[in-house]
């Protein structure tokens, strides 16, 4: 079966709190509100993909319980591929606790329940059914389940797009398979040992992130813009300006945007600007999967 996009990635249902500020240690906080939505970067980014236009398959996991059916039954809405999820009878479907507070910064915090039980057996069955001219995964689910699909999407010739979150999830043998690596400045420092500040300290961190095996970087640095890192060349693209509220879902929503639109047009730079847009629209507006925009909200609001 053949899609513009494979995803493979962590699904979890996320309990999301509203705070005027997170609160200290040990203080009791009241929110302004809580709410359950669908959530895990990966099901934020084949849901990306899906409204910004693509033909999508996702590879994932959840629990045998409601939460798993009804995040389920959310990616199928949004016209998701769902055949190859597993439903996982050892473990639950991921929570995560997201406290987000007035100027639209989140913290999170969680268990991957369901998602660490992806095994290469799982991978391997996925994967030999599946082609598209795009793998797009991150380092939110087990191991073995990153390793086993890098392998298959390299011997099927696949781009490889590798977001390398959570940081806590990064191991460095991923890096010689991804054709392109897509960390945020904190990823970035965790990858290199470099903070980066401005787009100077992005070219050596890229610079270092292809030492290390990637074919090409794209840096991104939230309101200042994005670096972009191939072949030895250099290109930054700035930022769109808006008013932030909601920062959740940014980064899975650009992650998204750049794998449909180089699946569809093989140009980094390019791809790159139309995830910017796609990220700069879904941090100014409140909610979860939803607020993603769709291709034809794209070509309307920016």
């Amino acid at each position: 079966m053949s899609y513009d996009v494979i995803v493979l990635g962590s699904i979890n249902l996320d309990v999301k709190t509203l705070v005027a500020k997170f609160p200290n240690y040990k203080d009791t906080a009241s929110a302004k509100s809580i709410e359950m939505i669908p959530g895990g970067k990966g099901s934020n980014q084949a849901v990306a993909v899906s409204r910004l236009g693509g033909d999508i398959a996702f590879v994932g996991a959840v629990g045998q319980d409601s939460a798993g059916q009804q995040m389920i039954q959310n990616l199928e809405s949004h016209g998701v591929e769902t055949d190859f999820i597993k439903r996982s009878s050892s473990e639950g479907t991921g929570t995560f606790l997201v406290m987000l507070d007035e100027i639209g910064e989140n913290t999170m915090i969680g268990t991957l329940g369901a998602n660490d039980t992806l095994t290469k057996e799982d991978i391997d069955h996925a994967m030999d059914q599946l082609d598209a001219p795009v793998f797009l995964l991150q380092m939110e689910t087990s191991k073995e389940s990153i390793t086993a699909a890098l392998d298959k999407a390299k011997e099927k010739g696949m781009y490889i797009i590798l977001d390398p979150a959570p940081a806590n999830g990064y191991f460095e043998a991923a890096l010689p398979y991804a054709d392109c690596v897509t960390p945020n400045q904190q990823e970035t420092e965790k990858i290199t040992g470099i903070k980066v500040n401005n787009v100077d300290d992005a070219i050596e961190a890229a610079k270092i992130i292809t030492g290390k095996g990637a074919k090409s970087v794209v840096i991104k640095m939230g309101a200042n813009g994005n670096l972009v890192y191939q072949n030895g060349e250099t290109e930054y693209i700035e930022s769109h300006k808006v008013k932030s509220v909601d920062t959740v879902g940014a980064g899975d929503t650009f992650a998204g945007g750049l794998a449909v639109h180089y699946a569809k047009n093989k140009n980094l730079v390019e791809a790159v600007k139309f995830a910017n847009k796609a990220a700069a629209i879904k941090v100014s507006r409140m909610g979860g999967q939803d607020a993603i925009p769709t291709v034809e909200e794209l070509a309307q609001k920016i």
